[in-house]
């Protein structure tokens, strides 16, 4: 999609491409509480706050393929890190990015 310059210039930021694939990740229903779910599980910090992939099939009720599609389209948005370890991989939330896009939805508000 071709952005016409004046009007990027005066209005998108850098951070906004970054703002909009969160967005767009966040954009179906079993994604957001994908989110939720690991916020919730893994309010701490530390390698020890993590979720395996096998956790997530057995708490949601679809077909770890799909679970797999949802998780890779958060992990492409930057929403979830992973950890590989033996044969599971093992997810945990970015804050940080979580938090930005808040407060860009917060500033869209003002």
């Amino acid at each position: 999609m071709r952005i016409r310059t004046e009007i990027s210039s005066q209005y998108i930021e850098e951070s906004d491409y970054e703002m909009a694939k969160v967005a767009n990740a966040l954009s179906h229903p079993v994604r957001v509480a994908l989110v939720r779910y690991l916020a919730e599980k893994n309010g701490g910090r530390g390698l020890d706050n993590v979720t395996c992939n096998k956790d997530l099939v057995n708490m949601f009720d679809y077909s770890q393929s799909t679970i797999s599609q949802h998780v890779k389209i958060l992990k492409e948005a930057g929403l979830f890190v992973t950890e590989q370890k033996d044969t599971f991989t093992y997810y945990q939330l970015n804050d940080g990015l979580l938090r930005s896009f808040s407060n860009m939805i917060g500033k869209i508000r003002r």
